[in-house]
């Protein structure tokens, strides 16, 4: 055992923080420096801005991290290999003979499976140019965020041990994706927070930010055929998110891929301005009517509810270019209807059952936000229920995405948000 962790010790300085680890990775043991005059050589006709925006953060960050190898010297040990070194002059980006050129935030938006993040990337050890080709801007983007990686700082120099390098990376799901859950309907967080949080998702290639906007604490989402919602339901004035808000949060980075309203469990906030859409308002113990504090669920069951929340989707969804838009779904409690007189005598009228219902109103909101091009996005309990209850989800027609995750995908700390690696659609 001891030599097992002495062995692994010895390894440490040889091991690279490359993340996600390339599909093939190859390397060699030859120190190489990054010049003084390094540049990147954008051989794409007609390269979009994007492209070059990228660039040019890929060429800040190496000019200005300056991370220095994680071992107790930092790299002082490498001083002196590094001083014969050969020094690389140039990385050079192409673009696969008969690809379309398109921005980034175009490629990065496209349905999945559809998505092109494949690239080539060559670091040679003789001083000669590196090369990055791709099929697409968005892999020739993940290339670039692989080459930052590589290198290491350490008296004036950046550098690495491990010249050649090669690398031919591919996601290893193509249909799937990598993502990214934030509750910000339970904890505000400013829009340059945000940023910063897409910015470091770019760095590990994470492609879906998935903007849980609403909750039962707080609507802070600003739209303006129903402005009472976040007047009413946001914590504060200075904390919505307007229009404006989440255009320039989109155009910055195309990762925001959906939104999420979750319905028709997680609305108590409605209340606040429209009562007579929410049963169970403020019920105690709220544990009896809601899987989370506080008790609030809409009336999913009345005609008029029904148009209000596809006419409050429909609103928010023609304004965003993603494919996919959450209806959440989740954590339904059916005993906020059992005594809910307007949801029984509505069931009644129109002789149906809860669940026929839940469907009619699914249904509903799906074809509105089809309508507006979006694929409907659901958590996988209310598709499982719907299933065991009346196999609804057979019956609607449409094409849905249902969200599996792990069984502790809520951590229950208001200022908290998560990764989750194991969140994805089912196709």
């Amino acid at each position: 055992m001891a030599l097992r962790f002495l062995l692994a010790l010895s390894l440490l300085h040889s091991v690279w923080a490359l993340w996600p680890i390339p599909a093939t990775l190859s390397t060699g043991n030859t120190a190489l420096v990054l010049s003084s005059n390094f540049y990147f050589d954008v051989a794409v006709q007609n390269a979009p801005a994007d492209l070059h925006n990228a660039v040019q953060q890929a060429q800040y960050y190496l000019k200005n991290n300056k991370l220095g190898c994680l071992v107790i010297s930092r790299g002082a040990n490498d001083s002196a290999v590094l001083t014969n070194a050969k020094s690389l002059p140039s990385l050079k980006l192409t673009l696969s003979s008969g690809a379309t050129v398109n921005p980034i935030a175009t490629e990065s938006v496209k349905p999945l499976g559809m998505r092109s993040e494949e690239y080539v990337l060559t670091v040679p050890a003789d001083g000669s140019p590196a090369t990055l080709s791709a099929n697409s801007t968005l892999g020739l983007y993940r290339g670039l965020t692989m080459f930052g990686q590589m290198w290491y700082y350490y008296g004036g120099k950046t550098y690495t041990l491990e010249a050649p390098i090669s690398i031919t990376d591919v996601p290893a799901y193509l249909v799937f994706s990598r993502w990214m859950w934030h509750n910000i309907g339970l904890s505000n967080f400013p829009v340059a927070d945000l940023q910063r949080t897409l910015d470091a998702m770019s760095w590990v290639k994470i492609n879906i930010f998935h903007w849980h906007i609403t909750d039962n604490q707080s609507f802070p989402l600003e739209v303006a055929q129903f402005s009472q919602l976040a007047t009413n339901g946001a914590y504060s004035a200075d904390e919505t998110y307007s229009e404006s808000n989440v255009q320039n949060l989109v155009q910055y980075a195309a990762e925001v891929r959906f939104i999420e309203i979750d319905t028709p469990g997680h609305t108590a906030i409605i209340g606040t301005t429209y009562p007579e859409y929410v049963t169970c308002m403020d019920a105690s113990p709220w544990s009896t009517y809601a899987n989370e504090p506080l008790a609030g669920q809409l009336r999913f069951a009345l005609p008029e509810v029904v148009n209000f929340i596809t006419a409050l989707l429909s609103s928010v969804a023609k304004t965003l270019p993603s494919y996919y838009f959450s209806t959440g779904g989740d954590e339904l409690n059916t005993n906020c209807y059992i005594n809910d007189t307007l949801t029984q005598q509505q069931l009644k009228s129109a002789n149906t059952t809860l669940a026929g219902a839940l469907a009619t109103f699914t249904n509903s909101m799906h074809s509105a936000l089809i309508a507006e091009g979006k694929t409907p996005v659901v958590w996988e309990e209310q598709d499982l229920d719907l299933i065991r209850r009346c196999s609804c989800c057979g019956q609607l027609g449409i094409s849905h995405r249902s969200r599996t995750s792990n069984y502790f995908y809520l951590v229950r700390m208001l200022s908290f948000f998560s990764i989750h690696p194991f969140l994805i659609p089912i196709i």
